[in-house]
């Protein structure tokens, strides 16, 4: 499964992500089960850095689609989806998960 999301960081709080910047990360997931502490660590990003959640797609569909409705996470009902929101950074968790191997 193909999992990707973007924290922007509008407002200029926080410092994961540089102020005005929005970065996008992608993962491949084997197993649903995977996806539980991805979805936590987004949801502490978002309330601890005061992030925005943009775009967030589970094989190529929003999360909040109606077939997607058994996953829940807090951030869930903070989602946008932005067509005009360009990420100015992708972060590929496996190939960064195959630099540490």
């Amino acid at each position: 499964m193909k999992f990707s999301y973007m924290l922007h960081n509008k407002d200029g709080r926080g410092r994961r992500v540089p102020r005005g910047q929005a970065w996008q990360w992608t993962h491949d997931l084997e197993t649903i089960e995977h996806l539980e502490p991805i979805l936590a660590w987004i949801e502490a990003r978002v309330t601890v850095d005061r992030l925005s959640l943009l775009n967030v797609y589970l094989d190529h569909t929003e999360i909040t689609a109606p077939k997607n409705s058994e996953i829940s996470f807090g951030c869930k009902s903070q989602i946008v989806y932005s067509r005009i929101t360009k990420p100015d950074r992708v972060i590929d968790m496996n190939m960064a998960a195959s630099v540490l191997r």
